[in-house]
């Protein structure tokens, strides 16, 4: 999905895509950061690093409203019956407005698949990881278009700037106490987001990053290793197999997760 960032996600932290002109991080740190704090993007090629979380037992916390109970404010114009979780809790910080799924996550992992928002389809999965009871986890995304990710105590959300076209932005709550850590295994993904676009993806070539904290307190977003994924056709699959140094979903605090694409 992992030890957030946000001030926070797939299923969903640290050294550069191989150089593709997508930042990583020199001293970054996932602690989560303070909302609005300025954003830097960092030197490529560093690992990440953080502190420790607390730990219990989980408990979960709201449920996904649907666009078409009109609980959810300022949507874009959704097909009938997607369904957001566009309010707080289950979301903290910035709010996303787009497809929201909860799930249960158990120590042996477990699927999603967000609705079509904005022509773009997520699906994917978390694998195993240390959680001794099951936990309840929410997924929303956003495309940062349309007014579809809220402002923050009067802040803007922090863009990943990055090479090509950043298309789609997502997020990832653990609403448990635990900080879920995520446990190798030989041949399984530990995380992995397989985004389609209707439209078509805005390049041939994709990366992903998340939000963390810089040495400082700034926010920064971090390269995810493994990259850069190739796309096919208009579908492009994130995949993570190796555990970033210190990664992991802490409790009830959002990760942030984005997807550019380039030629």
């Amino acid at each position: 999905m992992l030890r957030a960032c946000a001030a926070a996600a797939v299923t969903l932290a640290s050294a550069a895509c191989s150089g593709m002109g997508m930042p990583g991080s020199s001293s970054g740190s996932v602690v989560p950061p303070s909302a609005g704090a300025p954003v830097q993007q960092a030197e490529p090629g560093a690992p990440m690093h953080q502190a420790d979380a607390d730990t219990d037992n989980a408990s979960p916390d709201g449920a996904p409203v649907s666009s078409a109970t009109g609980k959810a404010s300022a949507l874009l114009s959704p097909a009938a019956g997607v369904t957001t979780c566009a309010t707080s809790p289950p979301q903290y910080q910035w709010i996303f407005k787009g497809a929201c799924e909860k799930f249960t996550l158990k120590s042996t992992g477990a699927a999603f698949s967000l609705q079509t928002w904005d022509d773009i389809t997520v699906k994917g999965s978390i694998g195993a990881n240390n959680l001794k009871a099951a936990a309840t986890v929410y997924l929303a995304d956003a495309t940062d278009s349309g007014g579809d990710i809220e402002t923050y105590k009067g802040k803007s959300f922090d863009k990943y700037k990055a090479e090509g076209t950043t298309f789609i932005y997502a997020v990832a709550v653990n609403q448990g106490k635990t900080a879920i850590k995520p446990v190798a295994q030989k041949n399984k993904p530990i995380l992995q987001y397989v985004i389609t676009d209707s439209k078509g993806l805005p390049g041939t070539t994709c990366g992903a990053a998340v939000l963390t904290t810089g040495e400082k307190g700034s926010l920064q977003w971090e390269t995810l290793p493994g990259g850069p994924f190739k796309a096919k056709g208009k579908t492009v699959t994130i995949t993570q197999y190796s555990v970033p140094q210190n990664f992991e979903l802490p409790p009830q605090t959002p990760l942030y997760f984005a997807v550019n694409c380039f030629k």
